[in-house]
């Protein structure tokens, strides 16, 4: 198969060029794109919320839960494994939720 003729099927079951997952089976490349997209941005906005949050704790307890989620956040954005699929799909499922209860702390402890 010549190289444009694989340029045109896609990246499934190719290898991956610049170093990226290859798509999985039954996913086309730009649904791929916006798992992992919004995967990383809400691994990124819950990291910063429970910065703010740790910032404006004072009990030491919760402050520490705070800080060890934001290192464990960190630590996942390092790792890239948010960059697959199994772990990409729970992720945009359940972080828009966790998101809006960490606004809701973040809001109560400013009023």
């Amino acid at each position: 198969m010549s190289p444009l003729n694989s340029e045109n099927k896609g990246e499934q079951g190719g290898p991956a060029p610049h170093g990226l997952l290859p798509v999985p089976p039954g996913m086309d490349l730009m649904e791929y794109l916006d798992l992992k997209e919004k995967a990383e941005s809400y691994i990124r906005l819950v990291r910063d919320l429970y910065l703010k949050l740790a910032f404006a704790e004072e009990d030491p307890g919760q402050k520490e839960k705070f800080e060890n989620e934001k290192k464990r956040h960190t630590a996942l954005l390092k790792s890239m494994k948010w960059m697959e699929v199994e772990v990409a799909k729970p992720i945009v499922a359940e972080y828009p939720e966790l998101i809006r209860r960490l606004r809701e702390k973040e809001k109560r402890g400013k009023v």
